[in-house]
């Protein structure tokens, strides 16, 4: 834990919803933030949607200040070391997300994976793909276990990966015991794979010009769909066209 700068720390706690230490506003004592900070490295708003239909809160306050959720993305990807040896992790995965994942060969968003199998806690999604994932040695992620002295949830096991980590899938048959694995509509997984994971993917996207209010817009767009209602079309565009940008810097 030595070479962790506390900014990185703390960046990583407040990912994985440890947020007992952190300020008490509505910013940083949010234990879900992750929902929204995911949903940010998507094209559309069909993962925001997505997740507001499961009963997922996604925090308006993340987006009201820029400079600050910058500060706190950008400590997280500083905390992705490689891995010292090879890794199989399991994740149950939101279908629709994986599908977006698989057609690009990539992760889009921070990706949490298991050492301790399929776990429970995460099959409250509609729709489920069930991810066993190969990381090989020297592969950029964050072994919680080993950077926490007192880890909050030491029973997920959870090694987290970056977003645009490339990969390459092996279709597998669902196993009986798969089978029972449920969503929360009680639906069997849709399929099984695995994950090769092969490194860092480079893109070329950190000089595109970051809109003006569009976190504002953004707000908007996910106030409209927590109400039930078809957020503006405009609003739409401009939140998506700044959020493409906006995670683009840390590249």
């Amino acid at each position: 834990m030595n070479d962790y700068a506390k900014e990185e720390l703390q960046a990583v706690k407040y990912y994985i919803g440890d947020v007992r230490d952190m300020p008490q506003d509505g910013f940083w004592n949010d234990p879900k933030a992750y929902n929204l900070l995911n949903a940010l490295f998507f094209e559309g708003i069909e993962t925001e949607t997505a997740r507001i239909r499961e009963g997922k809160f996604l925090n308006p306050e993340i987006l009201a200040d820029v400079s600050r959720l910058a500060y706190v993305l950008q400590n997280l990807f500083h905390a992705f070391r490689k891995s010292e040896r090879e890794y199989l992790t399991y994740r149950v995965e939101r279908y629709s997300d994986f599908l977006m994942m698989n057609r690009k060969k990539e992760t889009i968003s921070f990706t949490s994976t298991s050492c301790g199998g399929f776990l429970n806690a995460y099959r409250d999604r509609k729709g489920i793909a069930l991810l066993r994932i190969r990381i090989p040695e020297n592969t950029y992620c964050i072994v919680m276990q080993e950077i926490f002295e007192q880890y909050a949830k030491p029973e997920e096991e959870e090694i987290l990966l970056p977003p645009w980590t490339a990969f390459q899938t092996e279709m597998l048959a669902l196993s009986e015991q798969e089978r029972n694995i449920s969503d929360s509509d009680n639906q069997p997984p849709k399929l099984s794979c695995q994950l090769t994971l092969s490194g860092w993917k480079k893109h070329a996207l950190s000089e595109i010009e970051i809109p003006d209010s569009g976190n504002l817009a953004g707000i908007r767009v996910i106030t409209a769909l927590t109400n039930g209602k078809i957020p503006e079309k405009q609003d739409i565009l401009h939140y998506c066209a700044w959020k493409k940008a906006f995670t683009a810097k840390f590249f």
